[in-house]
């Protein structure tokens, strides 16, 4: 009776073993099923991160490409992200304004209806500027984006696009003055020295001698009309800018001296692409202008300086200055806050620099004095024509 009790458990036993076996193959296989799967979910989380960081890195790369600057701040206004423009806007990296509130950042905006003026330690720029907020799938505010375009080029472009179309009018306008003016002064002209030639020897030869002086100054008027009206070739060369200065501030040596004015002057060796006659035709306007505005003495700062891809001539006088409101007029023909002149002088040297592929920048202040800083392409970035023309000289 106990050997049958116990084969029947040693059979049980052997029956549960083979169970418990099975088990252990369908669990085993079990967990090899899971373990593929979760290797496999492993490398397709781990793709899905890779892309996510790929996308993350080309969408930063495309935030700091761009020219417009972008602040993102929090719902409590506080700094997250800077891009390349927005730190070199602002003069500071992103290490050192993170959480910190936009408005602690050194600037000030006025409104100035579609636009707006920027000013950042000290320098000022036209930009147009917009908030977008950033909500999640519920609505709720994640923080807002802060985007800054300058145009501060594009309005120098835009005022001076809308001066040259100015001075195609009037320049067309002058050159049919001037040929309409001069043949009945030739004659006056011819009548006056005849009429000289007779009083010669009387008292009246004073009188004659006016009439042919006053027909001169006229004269000389209306050439200087016509240079600005009619259209010039320019002589392209390779000159030496500095060398070119140097022998623009040769004639002023006198009435410097007269007026007690000090003249300082950094130049270095450097060479452009020019027509020398024309460009010290500029130098010498605007240098007059600058001696002209410092009527009781000072200083004149003349320096060069290398750009990225120019070179700027600064000219700099401690002079009067120039009322905030004249000074997108400056460069206007015929405008002049002078008793004396016919206000074409920055007129033409502005035509003879823009000929030259360059621009010319002012910053002045009342009683302080002017800048007049000349921008001209390096040789190697310079693509003008020899035969370039443009209006005016």
């Amino acid at each position: 009776m106990s050997l049958e009790l116990l084969n029947e458990a040693f059979q049980k036993f052997t029956l549960a073993s083979k169970s418990l076996e099975n088990y252990y193959d369908l669990l085993h296989k079990r967990i090899k099923h899971l373990t593929n799967e979760l290797e496999k979910k492993n490398k397709q989380l781990q793709s899905a991160l890779s892309e996510a960081e790929r996308n993350k890195d080309f969408l930063n790369a495309i935030l700091h490409s761009l020219e417009e600057a972008i602040i993102v701040v929090d719902p409590d206004e506080r700094i997250t992200m800077l891009n390349r423009s927005a730190e070199e806007l602002f003069g500071i990296p992103l290490s050192e304004v993170s959480k910190m509130a936009f408005n602690e950042l050194d600037f000030s905006i006025e409104d100035a209806g579609t636009e707006s003026i920027l000013t950042v330690k000290g320098k000022r720029y036209t930009v147009i500027l917009s908030r977008s907020s950033v909500v999640d799938s519920n609505n709720n505010l994640r923080g807002t984006v802060i985007l800054i375009k300058d145009i501060t080029r594009l309005k120098e472009l835009e005022t001076q696009h809308e001066r040259n179309q100015r001075l195609i009018a009037m320049g067309e306008m002058a050159a049919k003055i001037v040929h309409e003016i001069r043949n009945p002064l030739c004659s006056i002209e011819i009548f006056s020295t005849m009429l000289e030639n007779e009083l010669s020897d009387t008292p009246h030869i004073e009188l004659a001698k006016g009439i042919s002086s006053g027909i001169n100054n006229l004269n000389n008027i209306l050439t200087n009309m016509l240079l600005f009206a009619k259209p010039h070739k320019l002589t392209m060369k390779d000159i030496q800018l500095d060398k070119v200065v140097e022998d623009s501030l040769l004639m002023f040596d006198p009435i410097m001296k007269l007026r007690n004015i000090k003249l300082h002057k950094t130049l270095h060796k450097c060479e452009i692409l020019g027509d020398p006659e024309l460009l010290k035709q500029a130098f010498i306007n605007i240098i007059m202008n600058a001696i002209q505005s410092m009527s009781s003495g000072g200083i004149l700062n003349i320096y060069l300086e290398d750009d990225v891809k120019s070179i700027v001539l600064h000219i700099k006088d401690t002079g009067k200055g120039i009322d905030s409101d004249d000074l997108e007029k400056i460069f206007n023909p015929f405008f002049s806050r002078k008793d004396s002149g016919t206000g074409l002088g920055l007129t033409i040297a502005s035509n003879i620099v823009q000929a030259h592929k360059g621009y010319i920048k002012v910053n002045s202040e009342k009683g302080i004095g002017s800048t007049f800083s000349l921008y001209f392409l390096k040789k190697e970035v310079h693509g003008l024509n020899k035969d370039k023309t443009y209006i005016g000289s």
